[in-house]
């Protein structure tokens, strides 16, 4: 079963991603919210649910109209799960039988809004059932009006309670001041039947209601994951993203986006330069220069593969995903302070659980920026070449980013960031503060990858990145 914590999901952007889907109702809310991921075991349920996106996309194009009516009407659902619960073990208050005939009502006049969706009949999870026999129970004089009223000739006692209390309001308006005290005594005696009568007649409704209730509740879950697809198909369009195809061993992206790093890059007048990488069983190396968007080119991978496993289009223009079953993420972890362990230690027993892992079966995603680091480098350097070869021949897709020489050597590919356009160094020197320098290592950055030979050494612009940023001579000779 794939898990990423809160704190993961934030990292690489799925978080990000998820909240700018708006769905209209609050079952659409619980539908997203419930879904989590979806691993080897619901490969049909994904294929399914990446369909419904695609057939609302056109939709919105073809049918816009009859969408927008749709997501208002999905706007005004309320919330009846609780009703829902409380009506099939117990007689329902005024006030729940009145908002089940407004959801009724509102579900009815849905059902006819999506029937005008040209794409609703090959939807999956989204079939609305007819809600007319639960409406025949909370209205049986079939009245068109939104309110909810019981007549009084519902029950013999209802209509005597009623008759008697209009009797006494009526003689109340003439009567003397010596008759008004007996005449309230009479009028509060037929209030307190009525609301009697009525009890007997809400636990009755209750009762009659309690087979059609699950009706109801199947048709909430219908229009929660309706409203859900909806809101994916309307992020999809807005911001021209891709079906991904599923299934096969490798990762495959091609010009793939961060929409997050996008967004802060824009806000900047800069562009997100895409990312394309095929990552096969084994180990794939990322290289590259400092400040040269390693990790940022681990997160797209993972996040558009982690969009794809949890039911959405991915940005990218083309995607392929495995159907992972497990995605293990292994970065510098200060969660571990706590309990006396460094950074170091967080990550390798980060390494150990994911290599554990493995013995469950499955495919797995592993995802490592810049492991132990948090060392010496020349031992660091060896635990990665270690990492590098332990993973070779197991049941898992792994990108590991790394700065360390030689461990690429066992991988199966090695991307480098193609990094620094500029190699006269002398040239560089820094005109203005460091943010000067900021600006110009920007400039000069080729955050594009390449496919190098596994083996090749890693760029060294570390000290040119130094000068660009304004680090004293003396140290720099």
């Amino acid at each position: 079963m794939i898990r990423l914590s809160y704190e993961q999901k934030e990292d690489i952007g799925l978080k990000y991603v998820r909240d700018m889907l708006d769905p209209a109702s609050p079952y659409g809310v619980k539908y997203l919210k419930a879904e989590g991921f979806y691993g080897s075991a619901r490969q049909q349920a994904l294929e399914e649910e990446l369909n419904n996106i695609a057939l609302l996309r056109r939709d919105l194009e073809e049918a816009g109209d009859a969408a927008a009516d749709l997501v208002h009407a999905l706007s005004e659902l309320k919330d009846l799960s609780g009703t829902f619960a409380n009506g099939m073990t117990q007689a329902l208050t005024e006030v729940e039988l009145f908002e089940l005939s407004a959801f009724c009502r509102r579900m009815r006049e849905l059902k006819r809004l999506a029937e005008k969706l040209p794409s609703y009949p090959q939807l999956a999870g989204t079939r609305l059932e007819p809600v007319e026999d639960a409406l025949r129970v909370l209205d049986p004089a079939g009245s068109s009006a939104g309110g909810f009223y019981i007549e009084d000739d519902r029950t013999p006692a209802l209509a005597r309670a009623r008759g008697a209390k209009r009797a006494a309001e009526l003689k109340l308006r003439a009567a003397a001041e010596e008759e008004r005290e007996e005449l309230l005594r009479q009028r509060q005696e037929a209030a307190r039947q009525e609301e009697d009568a009525l009890r007997a007649v809400y636990a009755a409704m209750s009762a009659a209601l309690r087979p059609y209730l699950p009706v109801l509740q199947r048709d909430a879950a219908a229009a929660g994951r309706l409203d859900a697809d909806i809101a994916k198909a309307l992020l999809a369009r807005r911001l021209g993203c891709t079906r991904p195809e599923m299934g096969g061993g490798d990762l495959v992206l091609e010009e793939a986006v961060h929409p997050q790093v996008a967004a802060a890059l824009a806000e900047r007048g800069r562009d997100f330069t895409p990312i394309t990488m095929t990552l096969s069983r084994g180990v794939t190396v990322l290289t590259g220069a400092n400040m040269g968007g390693k990790s940022i080119a681990l997160k797209t991978a993972l996040l558009n593969a982690a969009l794809a496993l949890s039911g959405c289009f991915v940005f990218a223009r083309r995607a392929r995903v495995p159907f992972f079953d497990r995605i293990e993420v292994i970065n510098r972890d200060f969660s571990n302070a706590s309990q006396g362990l460094s950074s170091f230690g967080g990550e390798i027993l980060r390494l150990k659980e994911a290599l554990e892992n493995l013995r469950e079966g499955g495919l797995s995603l592993i995802v490592m920026d810049e492991l132990a680091r948090g060392t010496n480098a020349r031992e660091g350097a060896h635990i990665a070449r270690g990492t590098v070869r332990y993973l070779a021949d197991k049941n898992a897709v792994t990108l590991l980013a790394t700065h360390y020489d030689g461990a690429a050597e066992g991988a199966v590919r090695h991307y480098q960031v193609k990094g620094l356009a500029e190699r006269d160094e002398a040239a560089w020197q820094p005109a203005g503060d460091g943010r000067d320098g900021l600006r110009r290592i920007e400039n000069a950055m080729d955050y594009g990858l390449i496919e190098v030979r596994p083996g090749t050494e890693c760029p060294r612009d570390a000290v040119a990145i130094c000068r660009l940023l304004g680090l004293p001579e003396e140290i720099l000779s």
